[in-house]
Formats: C-alpha cells, sequence, structure tokens
C-alpha cells in the first residue's frame, strides 16, 4: 500500500482470484511464489500434511525406517538437532549417554565431576567439561606455549 495512493490489487498465485482483506503466505516447501486466498490456502496445507503422512518416517542418524510409534524419540534440545527430527531408540539411548557423559564427566581424564566443573577455552576445542586438574593442566600448556613464542 502506498502513502496517498490506491492499494495495489494482489490476485492469488494459484486460482487467480483478486485478495481482499485476507491474503495467505504460502509455506517455502510448497514452491509458490506470491499471495494464496483462503481456499487456496487450505487446499495446498491439505495436499502438504498429506504427502508428509504417506512418507515414513526415518531416523536422523542410522537412517533406519520407524515402524512403531514406540520406537520414535523426538531428541531433546540441547543435543542442537533441527526441529522435526525422529530417532529410534538405540540412536536415541546412544545420544543420551553421549551427552550425559559430556556433562558429567571430565573430557580429558574422563573422571566423574562434581559439584564444580570447568569449562575450557574456544582456544583449546575440547568438546565438554573439565575437572579443576585437567582445566589447570591445558592452562598452563597454554600458556607456557604462548610465552615461548613472543
Amino acid at each position: 500500500m502506498h502513502i496517498f495512493g490506491k492499494r495495489q490489487v494482489v490476485h492469488c498465485a494459484v486460482c487467480g482470484k483478486e485478495l481482499g482483506r485476507h491474503k495467505y503466505k504460502p509455506s517455502e516447501e510448497w514452491g509458490i511464489e506470491g499471495m494464496l486466498c483462503g481456499v487456496c490456502h487450505v487446499e495446498k496445507t491439505k495436499e502438504f500434511t498429506l504427502e508428509q503422512k504417506e512418507a515414513p518416517d526415518i531416523c536422523a542418524i542410522c537412517k533406519k525406517e520407524l515402524a512403531d510409534n514406540h520406537d520414535r524419540y523426538k531428541p531433546r534440545w540441547q543435543w542442537e538437532m533441527e526441529s522435526g527430527t525422529l530417532l529410534c531408540k538405540p540412536c536415541y539411548q546412544k545420544k543420551d549417554a553421549d551427552y550425559n557423559k559430556k556433562l558429567n564427566f571430565c573430557a580429558i581424564c574422563n573422571r566423574k565431576l562434581g559439584i564444580f566443573h570447568y569449562h575450557p577455552k574456544p582456544a583449546w576445542q575440547i568438546d565438554g567439561n573439565l575437572c579443576r586438574k585437567c582445566w589447570d593442566r591445558q592452562n598452563n600448556r597454554n600458556n607456557n606455549n604462548t610465552n615461548g613464542e613472543r
């Protein structure tokens, strides 16, 4: 809409009907450019959901087809996986065990972390938490390397 001019006339991208107040933006997966009227939007939504139901669910890690409802697991948000992905039971259990190990054990010496744990510096490129002794050792190593280079 222009500030002092007439409204632009917008037509439905599917049926060509002139759109009034209610315009709907199509989903990116549909591959449609432009706006939709209410009827076409509802039809396209139904088509897309039917296509999704026909496609079998696949495990995001091992690519195995998921048959049963009790074999489908949603990954935890902390695992930084894409939304809408599903996992089979063995992959879910493995991912959960790896995450718990990363959270509760030292990444270098594998000791159980107590109340206090230390996050490694990004320059160290270590995945997981560290105990105090390993953090101090790693920090001294890096400080000695940078002092020797100067």
